[in-house]
């Protein structure tokens, strides 16, 4: 019913655009153009908790306005609107709520109230920005056993028992199993933290300046998130002194490291489970006498425990505990603080949704009280805003305990695009939902990826086609987020799934092209202010996606991608916009159009003012 309107993106229905701190006052507007209105309504309830139906005021023959005050707290209240109007001497009631994608913006009427769709607003608590040099940054993310083995003639030391070592570089990961699916031999190619320091002049030639390094402690596995000793280096990376001159090297060259932090899991082979008698102290698994008896739960000792996704080798940590709480960031020597004093950047946060959001909060605290200027990232899949994990709504972006997520929602997108699954006009509303939703500097803070350790490389994602990774690449980079790289892919490394997605760097056989773009990708970001500091606007025709990063008519980067075989003509007027931005006098001003993109190409228009 096309004669009620409200965009939950356009500042003329609401405002202010997306979530909001608390106490704010958002005025929504509503137009209806029924015949015989009696009252509309904005019917509007905090997450969980308490209804309100409030009566807009009309303030002309279509409009109606109302001004609602987010003063119970932060978190998410969910609205919809409630007309009711006269018909043939009847009083009858519809609704106007989110579209059926519910993805924000324009919406659609419903006629009975348990169909509706409701739209979310965001209330946080306060901004929480990141440290400037993570935000100005751009990361990458090391595998370690896969990136470059730095001892002398390849050589691997501390070998594990019951494993295997590759007999070349090129030899493509595999695991062993037995009937069960358990793996029963780990594989290692001997990748370390010396080879890591002989390797940083290639990551300041290629602009790096954050290292994520996926887990560095004591373990049996070659991933390492099966945590055997938090509290010492695997000694095949190497040992505490080498991840000491890690740090220092890198900072002498304008890098920060990001360390990987699991801590709702451990290993079954571990000096606090010990299920395998490989340490000396008494394990849980061992004894009910053992001091770590009660930081795992049983639920028939010994052999029926919590473990994460019912996989016995990583028993879970009962994070309610006391004892663990302080082992894990409470004390001065915790794990938490004790690294994090060592003048690393801060922690990418595992399985994030494990933890609930006082032990992230602990979490925080801790590195706040080592250090300062720390990061703290969470895994995050979802859209990290209104994410419920085991029945409870998590809260960790509203200000004070984690910064932002790994923004795998934008890699869906890049994909699905360039994979042409979704059209452009969709990519559009998705990007637009995640920035209606996010606080803005928790999604400047997200660390964008296109790739990890848990996904399918890009190159493999894209059919092997150079161009599309380009595009993929592009987008990467002009996204509001902290750009990251999975080693390997500005290199043209492929591989499906895990482990396939683990193989080793391929030195002295690089993609040289790709990396030239990555290389080129990472100055601009360097040298346009816009891509950091830059509001962001999406919109698209029916053949071209485009991103704008705007922070003046003097300071901007508009990126415009062509995922179609054919070559297209950009002109403004063919733009499907849906929100607020006035994109018609920017593109009038700028005189940019009637631009031709190249068949899958990439134009991308800049302007700088220092």
């Amino acid at each position: 019913m096309e004669k009620i309107t409200y965009h939950s993106w356009k500042e003329e229905y609401k405002s202010p655009f997306g979530a909001v701190k608390i106490g704010s006052d958002i005025q929504f507007q509503l137009d209806c153009q029924l015949d015989g209105i009696e009252t509309i309504y904005l019917i509007i309830h905090k997450d969980f908790g308490e209804s309100f139906q409030i009566e807009m005021t009309p303030i002309n023959q279509i409009r109606f306005k109302t001004v609602f005050t987010t003063s119970n707290g932060s978190g998410l209240y969910f609205y919809h609107f409630k007309i009711e109007y006269q018909e043939n001497s009847h009083v009858r009631t519809i609704y106007y709520g989110n579209n059926q994608c519910n993805l924000g913006g324009k919406g659609i009427v419903y006629y009975e109230k348990e169909d509706i769709k409701q739209y979310q607003l965001t209330s946080y608590l306060f901004d929480d920005p990141a440290p400037g040099w993570y935000q100005n940054g751009v990361a990458y993310q090391l595998f370690v056993d896969r990136f470059y083995n730095g001892n002398e003639n390849g050589e691997i030391k501390e070998c594990k028992k019951n494993s295997f070592i590759y007999a070349t570089q090129e030899d493509l990961p595999l695991y062993i199993k037995n009937e069960a699916g358990e793996i029963i031999r780990w594989e290692f190619f001997g990748g370390n933290l010396l080879g890591i320091i002989k390797k940083l002049p290639y990551l300041v030639e290629l602009g790096i300046t954050i290292l994520y390094l996926n887990p560095i402690f004591e373990a049996r596995s070659n991933h390492k998130y099966d945590t055997a000793d938090f509290m010492k280096i695997d000694p095949m990376f190497g040992d505490e002194a080498q991840f000491r001159e890690l740090i220092a090297q890198s900072e002498k060259v304008g890098i920060k490291i990001i360390l990987d932090g699991v801590f709702n899991h451990v290993g079954a082979d571990s000096r606090y489970f010990n299920q395998f008698d490989t340490y000396p102290s008494l394990g849980a698994y061992q004894s009910l006498e053992s001091p770590y008896k009660d930081w795992f739960i049983f639920n028939h000792f010994p052999t029926d425990f919590r473990s994460w996704w019912g996989i016995k080798d990583l028993p879970t940590l009962n994070k309610e505990n006391k004892k663990v709480k302080e082992f894990i960031y409470a004390n001065d020597e915790s794990v938490i603080q004790y690294w994090s004093k060592m003048g690393i950047g801060g922690w990418r946060i595992d399985v994030a949704d494990e933890l609930s959001d006082d032990f992230l909060l602990g979490i925080r605290r801790g590195m706040d009280k080592s250090a300062a200027d720390l990061v703290l990232i969470g895994e995050v899949w979802e859209d990290a805003t209104n994410k419920i994990a085991y029945g409870e709504r998590r809260h960790y972006l509203e200000g004070g305990i984690m910064h932002g997520v790994m923004n795998y929602p934008f890699r869906d997108i890049i994909i699905r695009l360039l994979d042409n699954l979704t059209t452009t006009q969709e990519a559009v509303f998705m990007c637009m939902n995640l920035k209606e939703n996010y606080p803005p500097e928790a999604l400047k803070n997200n660390l964008n990826n296109i790739g990890s350790h848990d996904t399918t490389r890009i190159f493999t994602a894209l059919q092997s086609n150079s161009e599309k990774v380009k595009q993929a690449l592009v987008l990467l980079f002009v996204l509001p987020g902290v750009p990251c790289i999975y080693y390997g892919d500005e290199v043209g490394v492929e591989g499906g799934m895990d482990p396939d997605n683990r193989r080793q760097y391929p030195w002295g056989n690089e993609n040289k092209d790709t990396q030239s773009v990555v290389k080129q990708l990472i100055a601009l970001r360097k040298n346009q202010k816009a891509l950091v500091e830059g509001s962001f606007y999406s919109f698209s025709t029916h053949y071209l996606f485009m991103v704008l990063r705007y922070l003046s008519d003097e300071e901007y980067v508009l990126v415009l991608i062509n995922s179609t075989e054919k070559e297209q003509e950009f002109k403004p007027k063919d733009i499907l916009s849906d929100h607020h931005f006035d994109y018609k006098s920017f593109f009038k001003r700028q005189a940019i159009e009637n631009q031709i993109i190249s068949a899958q190409g990439i134009k991308i228009v800049k302007s700088s003012q220092y």
